[in-house]
C-alpha cells in the first residue's frame, strides 16, 4: 500500500520535501549570498566577563538604506577607561546582541557625536570625536526574539575583552519587524 502510494505520487512527495527545505533554509541562504551590509561578524561567540570600566549609552535606532538594502542604524557612545591609559582607538568595539541561546556581534565605526560630555569627562584624556559609535544591523540574520544590547571592547594586542550592557536596552525581532526598547 505505501509502496504503491510512493510509486504513483513520488513527484508530489519530492515537491513537498523541496518546499519544506526551501522554507527552512532560504532566509539564511539569502542573507549569506545577497546581503552585503549589516551582517554579524560572528554568531554564538564566547561569553565575556562584565567590566564596570565601560560607560555605554544607546541614543537611538533608526531605519537606514545602504546599497538598496534595508538596515537599521544603532548609534550612541561608549567609553572604556583603560587601566594603563591606552587610547580607545587601540581597542576594537563591537555591538553584542544576546538572547537566551543566540549571540550576534556587529562591527561599529567611530563617529563624531554632538554630545555635551566635556564637563562629565573633564578629568579623563578622552578624544570626544571617537566616543560615538554607529553599527549597521540587518534584521534578516536575526532569529525572532528579544536581544539585550551590549558592547565589547577587544584588545587585539593581548586578546582580552571588556563587556558591558547597562543601562538595559533591547532589540525585539519579530518575523516582520525589528524595534528598540529601553527597559
Amino acid at each position: 500500500m505505501v509502496r504503491m502510494f510512493f510509486k504513483k505520487s513520488w513527484f508530489h512527495v519530492l515537491v513537498w520535501v523541496v518546499m519544506v527545505v526551501y522554507f527552512v533554509f532560504a532566509p539564511d541562504l539569502f542573507t549569506f549570498v545577497f546581503a552585503k551590509n549589516g551582517k554579524p561578524t560572528q554568531a554564538n561567540g564566547t561569553k565575556f566577563a562584565e567590566s564596570d570600566l565601560i560607560t555605554f549609552v544607546v541614543d537611538g535606532f533608526e531605519p537606514y538604506v545602504k546599497d538598496g538594502e534595508k538596515l537599521y542604524d544603532l548609534y550612541g557612545w561608549a567609553l572604556l577607561v583603560s587601566q594603563d591609559n591606552r587610547a580607545m582607538d587601540s581597542f576594537i568595539r563591537e555591538i553584542v546582541l544576546t538572547s537566551g541561546e543566540s549571540q550576534y556581534f556587529f562591527p561599529t565605526k567611530s563617529v563624531s557625536r554632538n554630545m555635551n560630555l566635556s564637563g562629565r569627562l573633564s578629568g579623563l584624556e578622552v578624544d570626544l570625536d571617537t566616543l560615538g559609535f554607529s553599527a549597521l544591523i540587518a534584521g534578516d540574520p536575526l532569529k525572532p526574539g528579544k536581544y539585550r544590547v551590549g558592547i565589547v571592547f577587544k584588545d587585539p594586542a593581548t586578546g582580552s575583552a571588556f563587556y558591558w550592557d547597562k543601562p538595559a536596552s533591547y532589540l525585539v525581532k519579530t518575523p516582520n519587524t525589528l524595534t528598540w526598547k529601553r527597559k
